[in-house]
């Protein structure tokens, strides 16, 4: 039992309640946000009428540019800015859903720069996860991103509703927020 006389189990319940009403919520900040990640890059997350742009900055330097749009069926990708030019996804894509849930898959499939590419996801649980910018409950979240040509993209997500993703894991890399967001 604890000091206040509640069991250790009834504050695990409590918080799990909690990061479920979150994630009926926003999966992003309203307000964005600046992310710095352990591989050195920066994220950008700068809202817009629409829902978000996405940058990504690494020694101070734009190399790509996500553009992400609100919807009832939640956050969705439109198109990706590159140096080389803005190509958008046709249909726009399904990132996340506007609520999370252990068991949940999604996906989608559109035509980007001359070809066809399939998203699919599934949400495989809820985990506590340590990283530099403190420590969370996190929705551990499995995303693969394939093409018609045969590439493949697997990456292993740590997304906290109303905050954005502390961590990720791509190939053999652990990658992780080093501190909370700071106002764009």
């Amino acid at each position: 039992m604890e000091r206040s006389g509640r069991p250790q189990g009834f504050r695990c319940l409590l918080a799990l309640v909690v990061l479920l009403s979150l994630a009926l919520g926003q999966v992003l900040p309203q307000a964005g946000g600046r992310y710095r990640y352990s591989d050195g890059v920066v994220q950008e997350l700068v809202p817009t009428p629409e829902g978000f742009r996405l940058r990504y900055l690494r020694e101070g330097r734009v190399f790509r540019e996500d553009r992400l749009k609100r919807g009832s069926e939640g956050l969705v990708l439109l198109g990706v800015g590159l140096p080389e030019g803005y190509f958008p996804f046709t249909p726009p894509l399904l990132v996340y859903p506007s609520r999370l849930e252990v068991g949940l898959a999604w996906g989608g499939s559109a035509q980007f720069r001359g070809q066809r590419v399939a998203l699919s996801a599934r949400v495989e649980g809820i985990e506590g996860v340590r990283v530099k910018a403190g420590a969370f409950n996190a929705y551990r979240v499995r995303v693969a991103f394939t093409t018609e040509r045969g590439g493949t993209d697997l990456n292993e997500l740590f997304l906290v509703p109303g905050l954005g993703v502390v961590a990720y894991r791509t190939g053999g890399s652990w990658v992780e927020l080093l501190r909370l967001p700071e106002a764009p």
